[in-house]
């Protein structure tokens, strides 16, 4: 196809690749653990739908409920009926998964505040992490949602929400419970299951003060503890034995990294599920040197603010322009790791509603058409389809209005979600910027000979586009769209220049080739990215062919679960800890690398203490013989340590358990000069499970 030049071709091409998908007969609900080829859609669920008006308020709690359904502040009923009634609605549109409130046991009795009864409707004020919430349904209704999505080829993402339970100075006061039976509460608290260093305040900015103060007052966990953690296990382990497909984690900034990582360990050791972090972040931010790593650290996907922040600056307050939108695209790509792993938004339960920040509706398509286009997975908030607006967060958690499948907004959901399932260039590819100005962008995804070609107007002005190139084979192509945001033709010559072309106002085109069989294999994803030995992996791209081939982690022969032509269930073999190199041999071919984290075993934390006296802008390390702990190696040495009691020193560290470790402290500098501690190595030997605190060591 590369060198196609006869009319006639051409004008097969514009008819096979470029007509629009309209409908997506099946996903693959199976593949619990790569999602870039899924458009996730976000439900609250109370404010979804009411399928069952008996559980509106099922304890007939004063100031609980509000039957109008106007009151944001308490329950309107939604639930999972309500979403098993609109599954149609879903599917119908394009979605393949939706994420759903934190399904967990909410405080029954509303939250007193200025005045202001605050209910649990929102799902992140859990007691009880072992049942479903009564008003949602019962674990029956909720297995029934569950099989009723895979039927629909609908795979389900619970939130879940271990960094906190309910406010500590509440009904509950932040109380725990297993089934039924209280653990403890937050103001006797004689177990050490919360942290108890009040609120963090906004001029209290440090990792400890994210990590270990209470936010907005809810009772904060104590993730180092040991019963929390084996609590927190075993309910993961419950939800997913109940066939859930992913785990949105709730408040990633706030919990330590050791525990983040040692409960993703878990989970992909036991069933292992795509799982993603909420790392809330501004821009510019402070964390984002953190934020931009914790993947690398954690194993955990990211929900990707960096890009919600900027897509809603460009295409809503008009705050940023396109350069700054193609900008963006450039340094995440180069920053992020797995820039095509991150769960891209621009709408959510946190923030303005996207209508209102943006009322011009051709605008506001234009948006959503770069954002169904665009790297990473896509999420679609729910009624973001039918203009819901708000002028907070509160405000833009109102009952979805209806149902209407004949929105602009639904049909361009529905059709690029089709492309999305059905092109790899958007689900792997890498993005190039081809043209841009102030209000224009034209940008390319490609995987290999898969490729879309993206223009986006945000103005009301039209452009002439010339000088534009791309690596789409020469022919001339219709809009993928048909027309639906305007688009028109574009004629692509032989030496990949694009004939010059008039981009109308709000004006969005897609164009696309597909090439339906490849002879080597192509590797686009591999999750989970992090994982030990014994743990399944699934490995996603195109040309494995249906003959079982070869996977190896470097040099090292992986036994292979499952084969077909886009989709290999492995498990990671016996290779040595470290960044590993993925790869397929099919046919005789092997296929590009894909990085992958290999762990040393079982990781559980190890709180580490030290007293350390420090020149200002030093900072505390530990490094050891073990690749969590960097083999020695000072660049490679784990997060600088805690101080709220200087010189004393402290940090939690993921570390294989039961092994016996070698290790020392290190003081490093802002430029990187780095001072080791005397004496011999120190020895411990890490424990079976849970968390283990070390003495406090002084500095050698």
């Amino acid at each position: 196809m590369k060198g196609l030049k006869i009319l006639g071709l051409s004008l097969l091409v514009v008819l096979l690749l470029s007509f629009p998908i309209t409908a997506i007969e099946s996903t693959d609900v199976a593949n619990k653990l790569n999602y870039e080829s899924d458009v996730i859609y976000q439900i609250l669920t109370d404010r979804f739908s009411d399928g069952d008006p008996t559980n509106d308020n099922p304890y007939n709690i004063p100031n609980s409920y509000d039957s109008t359904g106007k009151d944001v502040d308490k329950y309107l009923g939604g639930d999972w009926q309500g979403i098993i009634n609109k599954i149609s609605y879903l599917k119908s549109m394009g979605v393949t998964a939706i994420w759903i409130t934190p399904p967990q046991d909410n405080v029954d009795q509303p939250y007193l505040y200025n005045g202001v009864y605050y209910n649990a409707y929102h799902g992140y004020w859990a007691k009880d992490y072992f049942r479903p919430d009564e008003h949602w349904g019962n674990w029956q209704k909720f297995d029934e949602l569950v099989n009723t999505a895979h039927l629909n080829g609908i795979k389900v993402v619970i939130d879940f929400a271990p960094n906190h339970t309910s406010h500590r100075d509440g009904y509950e006061y932040g109380g725990l419970y297993k089934d039924g039976v209280l653990l403890g509460r937050a103001n006797n608290d004689t177990q050490g299951l919360f942290h108890h260093n009040g609120n963090r305040l906004d001029s209290q900015t440090t990792r400890f003060d994210f990590q270990y103060r209470d936010l907005a007052n809810l009772a904060d966990l104590s993730q180092e503890n040991s019963t929390v953690i084996s609590y927190l296990n075993d309910a993961a382990r419950l939800w997913l034995d109940h066939g859930i497909d992913g785990i949105r984690n709730d408040a990633v900034l706030h919990q330590n990294d050791a525990f983040l990582k040692t409960w993703a360990d878990e989970i992909n050791a036991y069933k292992p599920v795509f799982h993603f972090g909420e790392y809330f972040t501004n821009k510019p931010d402070p964390n984002y040197g953190d934020y931009r790593t914790f993947q690398e650290r954690t194993g955990i996907s990211i929900l990707d603010f960096e890009y919600a922040n900027t897509v809603r600056r460009v295409f809503g307050s008009f705050t940023e322009n396109m350069n700054d939108l193609s900008n963006m695209l450039g340094y995440t790509s180069r920053d992020y790791t797995y820039v095509n792993d991150a769960v891209t938004f621009i709408d959510n339960h946190d923030l303005v509603r996207f209508s209102t920040l943006q009322p011009d509706k051709a605008i506001f398509h234009a948006a959503l058409a770069f954002h169904l286009t665009s790297r990473g997975t896509p999420v679609i908030y729910y009624g973001t389809e039918q203009y819901i607006s708000g002028a907070d967060s509160d405000d833009g958690r109102q009952l979805m209005p209806v149902f209407d499948t004949t929105t602009t907004a639904y049909q361009v959901i529905k059709q690029l979600a089709g492309l999305r399932k059905s092109n790899p260039a958007l689900q792997y590819g890498t993005t190039t910027v081809r043209w841009v100005n102030n209000d224009v962008i034209i940008y390319e995804r490609q995987f290999y000979d898969d490729l879309v070609l993206v223009a986006v107007n945000r103005s009301g002005y039209s452009y002439n586009i010339s000088g534009l190139r791309t690596n789409l084979p020469p022919a001339t192509y219709g809009d993928f769209l048909g027309g639906l945001l305007s688009g028109n033709s574009i004629v692509v010559n032989a030496d990949g220049t694009v004939n010059s072309f008039v981009l109308g106002p709000t004006e969005v085109g897609v164009w696309q080739v597909r090439k339906l069989t490849t002879s080597s294999p192509q590797i686009g994803a591999v999750g989970p990215t992090m994982g030990r030995a014994g743990n399944k992996i699934a490995i996603d791209g195109e040309g494995f062919g249906t003959s079982l081939g070869v996977v190896k982690f470097d040099t090292i022969q992986a036994s292979v679960a499952s084969w077909s032509n886009t989709h290999i269930e492995a498990v990671v073999p016996n290779v040595a800890p470290g960044l590993r190199n993925v790869t397929v041999t099919a046919n005789g071919l092997t296929s590009n690398a894909f990085a992958c984290q290999v762990l040393t075993g079982d990781q559980v934390q190890v709180i580490f203490h030290v007293n350390a006296q420090t020149n200002l802008g030093e900072n505390v390390y530990v490094v050891g013989n073990i690749d969590e702990l960097g083999n020695w190696d000072p660049g490679k040495a784990y997060m600088p340590f805690h101080n709220p009691n200087y010189p004393e020193w402290f940090l939690p560290v993921s570390v294989p358990a039961n092994k016996t470790i070698e290790f020392k402290f290190i003081k490093k500098d802002a430029n990187g000069n780095v001072i080791w501690e005397g004496g011999t190595n120190r020895v411990l030997t890490s424990p079976l499970s849970g968390s283990a605190d070390t003495p406090l060591y002084y500095w050698q």
